[in-house]
């Protein structure tokens, strides 16, 4: 009797050399799907960042909390 861990590395193994015969069965399907992951990893990653430099990274001030817009009253109302 084979040991579990030992069956899903077997089980594991003919998955992975299944999709290795569909990769050469199928170059053209392959090289879709590829630049299909490629371009939703790079949009993912410059959305990101857009949001990451525009809302979440701190303000580049000592006190950013005290700074205040044009036309703001001391008790934070709109003018």
């Amino acid at each position: 009797m084979a040991c579990p861990l030992q069956k899903v590395w077997d089980l594991a193994m003919n998955d992975l050399r299944f999709a290795f015969r569909q990769v050469l069965k199928n170059p053209g399907f392959t090289a879709v799907a590829v630049l299909t992951l490629a371009l939703g990893i790079g949009a993912n990653t410059a959305i990101f960042s857009v949001v990451y430099g525009v809302l979440l990274k701190p303000l580049p001030y000592r006190d950013p909390e005290q700074l205040k817009r044009k036309g703001q009253n001391e008790d934070n109302r709109e003018r």
